[in-house]
């Protein structure tokens, strides 16, 4: 396969990803102690947007630590291996945005677009907080021995995990 080919493929893969509804959240509590959940997300000018109840645990964390790292998984459904479903990980920084600004209105809009309109109802009440994840690391597996790690948006300069260098890179 061509380094051509192996960029549109690796392309195509995010892509895929890209277009689930819904990310796994990883967050740290402030005592250290990790919390697993999961929202829905969409995507809006290279971040990702998810909309949170402030009553969940997740939401307080993420108000306190402002990094989390997110996951989006092949359904199992759909996979050929349950061991080796493709998934896309990041790591990001987080931010609170507030609704009625200009960037909350053009992100809530990209939600209602992806999702429906549940982020209208939800966006109106006063628990609900927006929050921006700036995609800062990836990581993508897609199959046995085929991991790769680049920065969000430069899927080009993907470099394959290998034994020799999974520790330093």
């Amino acid at each position: 396969m061509s380094e051509q080919q192996n960029v549109a493929e690796l392309q195509a893969a995010v892509t895929r990803l890209q277009q689930l509804n819904s990310l796994v959240l990883a967050t740290v509590a402030q005592d250290g102690t990790p919390q697993a959940s999961y929202a829905p997300f969409a995507e809006y000018d290279g971040c990702l947007y998810i909309l949170l109840s402030g009553l969940a645990p997740h939401t307080q964390n993420l108000q306190q630590q402002e990094q989390a790292s997110v996951m989006l998984i092949e359904d199992e459904a759909s996979a050929r291996n349950i061991f080796a479903r493709a998934r896309l990980n990041y790591t990001v920084s987080v931010t609170v945005i507030e609704k009625n600004t200009a960037d909350g209105i053009a992100a809530l809009q990209a939600m209602k677009t992806k999702l429906g309109n549940t982020v209208v109802v939800l966006s109106e009440l006063p628990d609900f907080m927006l929050f921006r994840l700036q995609l800062e690391k990836a990581r993508l597996v897609t199959g046995f021995g085929r991991a790769y790690v680049f920065m969000p948006g430069k899927v080009d300069g993907a470099i394959q995990l290998t034994e020799k260098n999974a520790k330093t890179v």
